[in-house]
């Protein structure tokens, strides 16, 4: 099997598997085991262990198992390419965990309800599940604590607000390491280079209207992204790879080098399709005309403008479809149709409009949820 070179968390969850006290808790450690491989995209190993712990929860029957296979199922589905089946599968696990008072299992399969929550854009119940990840978490449950806090982290970054995401990276990093789980670690730095990029994307289309670009910060969300390639080149991550060169293209072009970016964007469009990016084909094929418009290839542009104007769906989230109508504005404009610009500018206003809404509310519901208990502080 061409596993993982360097992980803690493996290496303890086989120690435990070949200590288990009998057939159910070996089944659930197997389950675990699926889940972290998972997540570090082994997609032939977690098929063949998930296989086996069906058979073995056929016979055995026990309500840990089912909610560990259930999970475990969510994330091998989350992580080959996002389907709407993870979600169903983590709040299958969730609703097990609950079903059965078994609170390790609760902060877990919270935790993971919160993190799909937060990609759904459910986030009152977002912040519910953080809350209820953290309060039912034993202090040395680092596996739950880390993802909860990541999401947190996460949430405080997207909403504008790094000052208090700043802590909560943080201690999710804290937990992450006391776990020895490198997933986490690898997710930690690209979410927070993916963030500090759409960010910076968004300042380098709206200008001071969402706050002048920061230079310090789009280089350090250059150097997260490239120490987070480098990371999951050393621990045999092979999961969602596409995120980092997705990041890695929105970057340099935000820095202004836009045949590198032009690049960058035409070779990763394939996989990031495959990785389950399809609702950001408005924003990258807007990106990809803008890139053409600067390199004086007009006709190219329009055609991917067209695609990009033919390519939005409910999936499409306000950030970007902002960021997409905002930078298709820029194209039309550069290409002489004032009219379509203009309508192209007004849609992104009104998508901004909704983008500022969402942030302010998830700041509060998570200030909300942070206040519930001295656990969540």
């Amino acid at each position: 099997m061409n596993l993982p070179r360097s992980s803690r968390a493996l290496a303890r969850l086989d120690a435990a598997i070949a200590a288990a006290r009998g057939p159910v808790e070996e089944a659930c450690l197997m389950a675990e085991r699926a889940g972290l491989l998972a997540r570090l995209g082994h997609v032939e190993e977690v098929r063949e262990i998930l296989a086996d712990v069906r058979q073995r929860q056929a016979r055995l029957v026990h309500p840990a198992l089912s909610a560990w296979l259930a999970l475990a199922e969510g994330l091998a589905e989350h992580y080959r390419d996002q389907s709407a089946l993870a979600r169903d599968r983590i709040r299958r696990a969730y609703a097990l965990a609950s079903a059965s008072r078994d609170r390790p299992l609760i902060a877990i399969s919270a935790a993971w309800h919160a993190h799909t929550d937060y990609i759904y854009g459910d986030l009152p119940a977002m912040a519910r599940h953080v809350a209820e990840s953290l309060q039912e978490a034993a202090d040395d449950h680092h596996a739950a604590r880390a993802r909860a806090c990541l999401v947190a982290a996460q949430s405080y970054h997207w909403g504008a607000r790094p000052d208090r995401a700043t802590p909560w990276y943080q201690r999710a990093r804290e937990h992450a390491v006391a776990d020895g789980d490198e997933s986490t670690l690898s997710s930690l730095m690209i979410n927070r280079a993916w963030i500090g990029g759409n960010q910076a994307r968004m300042a380098s289309i709206f200008g001071a209207e969402v706050g002048e670009l920061d230079e310090a910060a789009l280089r350090e969300a250059l150097l997260t992204a490239e120490s987070s390639r480098n990371f999951d080149s050393h621990v045999g991550r092979q999961s969602l790879g596409s995120m980092v060169a997705l990041i890695h293209a929105q970057l340099v072009l935000v820095r202004g080098d836009h045949a590198d970016a032009l690049a960058r964007l035409e070779g990763t469009l394939s996989q990031a399709s495959a990785d389950g990016f399809d609702f950001m084909s408005p924003v990258l094929h807007a990106d990809l005309a803008w890139c053409k418009v600067r390199l004086g290839r007009a006709e190219a542009a329009l055609a991917d403008a067209r695609l990009a104007e033919e390519g939005f769906t409910d999936d499409c989230e306000e950030e970007d479809r902002a960021a997409a109508h905002g930078r298709l504005a820029q194209v039309f404009a550069a290409l002489g149709q004032a009219e379509t610009a203009a309508r192209h500018h007004a849609e992104a206003r009104t998508q901004l409009a909704a983008l500022r809404v969402q942030q302010a509310r998830i700041v509060e519901l998570l200030d909300d949820a942070v206040r519930q208990g001295p656990g969540l502080r």
